[in-house]
């Protein structure tokens, strides 16, 4: 069993119209792959590190190259990216699981492996290393950036940030500072966001998402243990105007979490991914704090909106405006 501590760089669209759309929504494709590769004592056993030439973003973008430091010219003599992959998988070998930091990178993989007609679970039961280190480190931040990490701990920075070899190896050197035989054992219960996806559906060209918690489209969710049964909504708890969450149930099933996030594909357009999780007591209370949150803040908007109409200023407004519109 080998922990493959991966970093990816990738370049973006030059601009919002530029994006692809087709065969998938790309919000970014992979131009550089670093990996360090450890023991399960996370002692060292090797690295790899492969440029990739994209297919579609085949101009650096002005402020991914800024960051990165990859020209065009660079980009020109990357690997195609199904070979690249193929060499990333040979090297991993067959008992392996990905450490990150943070979310991101894994879901730019996945994206990018659909994109090419690859399997895009490969890796998916990976560990994000931000909360391994944020539970043992400092809880006070809801996320920190590998830069912070590494300020933290006190390792060197004697490399570029933003390389992906650069970074795969900051991240190895924060893993080898933290108890990591406990942070693995009790990682499965860090975060709600960590709990496997029972099934996601991509809902492409939506013109308006102020109305998707009431469009059946997004709202009619199927039972995910193969049953007859749409699930029966909660109430929907708004994050934001991109991002829904709501606990909907199956009467022989139990509770499901629901998710619905937004992102814009063109100035009038928005791709919707629903994503369905096996709810539980932590899921559960979490959305009811936040859903009580989400009354109080509308009962004090309604409350202060009550206040305004009935205040001594906005009636004698409103006095004079009808004595100002009086006709003799």
């Amino acid at each position: 069993m080998y922990y493959i501590i991966l970093d990816m760089e990738w370049n973006q669209a030059l601009d919002r119209a530029h994006t692809v759309q087709q065969p998938i929504l790309l919000r970014g494709e992979i131009i550089q792959i670093g990996a360090v590769k450890a023991d399960e004592h996370f002692n060292l056993v090797d690295t790899l590190k492969i440029n990739v030439a994209p297919k579609y973003y085949k101009k650096m973008n002005r402020h991914v190259e800024k960051i990165t430091g990859i020209t065009n010219e660079m980009l020109a003599k990357g690997e195609k990216f199904p070979e690249a992959f193929k060499r990333l998988k040979e090297w991993c070998g067959e008992e392996f699981r990905f450490i990150t930091w943070g979310f991101d990178d894994i879901a730019m993989l996945a994206d990018n492996l659909e994109l090419h007609g690859l399997d895009r679970s490969y890796g998916s039961d990976y560990v994000n290393l931000q909360l391994i280190y944020k539970n043992q480190i400092d809880n006070e931040r809801v996320q920190w950036s590998l830069a912070d990490a590494v300020e933290r701990l006190q390792i060197p920075m004697d490399a570029q940030a933003h390389d992906a070899m650069n970074d795969a190896w900051f991240t190895y050197q924060v893993c080898k500072r933290l108890d990591m035989e406990k942070g693995l054992a009790e990682y499965s219960g860090m975060s709600a966001g960590q709990r496997p996806v029972i099934a996601r559906e991509i809902f492409r060209d939506v013109a308006d998402i102020r109305t998707i918690t009431t469009d059946e489209r997004f709202t009619a969710v199927p039972c995910t243990d193969e049953c007859q049964n749409t699930l029966t909504n909660g109430e929907w708890l708004s994050m934001g105007a991109i991002r829904k969450t709501n606990i909907c149930t199956c009467p022989k099933h139990g509770e499901f979490l629901v998710k619905l996030v937004c992102k814009r594909a063109a100035a009038d357009r928005w791709t919707v991914t629903r994503s369905i999780y096996r709810s539980d007591e932590e899921a559960k209370s979490g959305y009811l704090k936040k859903l009580e949150k989400q009354h109080a803040a509308i009962e004090r908007r309604r409350a202060a909106k009550e206040a305004h109409l009935n205040s001594p200023e906005t009636n004698s407004e409103t006095e004079n405006s009808d004595d100002d519109n009086s006709t003799v």
